[in-house]
């Protein structure tokens, strides 16, 4: 019980942390979105033609449009708020029968009542994730013992578990370094001065 305790609270930080990041990313990639529209009204060249420029607006628009809604659906704050509730009455169940376990009591009555709330409990809310009782697996080293190749890879897995955040910012970067970086001119191409000249 005591590792599902921890596996239930390292369920709902992470929750809680999808709802921080969401309450940033998403704002920050609508500001994006108005930037864009301010360079072409602005009349601040970019790299891509006038009828490319305004179709890449729209599709990102469309972008932030589902992606909110897919985050706004999954309800991190209230299944965040839910997880450590059960969290917390697990960890409750250990106090009550801690004096049975410090004396080392068989008791058939404290068991079979201890496993009925028990299992109460977990049918209450929903399971936390697979990557939630890894974090609990690198905290209990004694119990489970993993190697640093293992330990670094559990890490990775819960750095990805908030790639679609990251994959946002990282995008409207991307976007604007294309859009606004200067290109080499082709030899081709005719200069300013040669431009003025005529």
């Amino acid at each position: 019980m005591r590792k599902t305790a921890k596996a239930r609270f390292n369920c709902a930080k992470r929750l809680s942390t999808h709802q921080a990041l969401s309450l940033w990313s998403l704002p920050l990639f609508s500001a994006g979105l108005i930037g864009m529209t301010l360079l072409s009204a602005l009349h601040i060249r970019t790299n891509l033609a006038a009828p490319f420029y305004d179709l890449l607006q729209i599709m990102l628009a469309l972008l932030i449009l589902i992606i909110s809604l897919v985050l706004s659906g999954n309800k991190y704050s209230d299944r965040s708020e839910r997880m450590h509730r059960c969290a917390l009455e697990i960890n409750a169940l250990c106090h009550q029968i801690l004096p049975d376990c410090v004396a080392n009591r068989d008791n058939a009555d404290v068991y079979n009542r201890t496993l009925e709330k028990y299992g109460a409990i977990l049918n209450a809310y929903e399971n936390h994730a697979d990557i939630d009782f890894d974090l609990v697996r690198l905290e209990l080293s004694d119990d489970y013992p993993l190697n640093r190749n293992q330990r670094i890879l559990i890490r990775i897995r819960y750095l990805f578990q908030f790639w679609l955040h990251l994959a946002l910012l990282s995008g409207l970067v991307i976007a604007f370094a294309g859009l606004l970086w200067p290109r080499h001119k082709s030899p081709n191409e005719p200069t300013s001065s040669a431009s003025d000249s005529r």
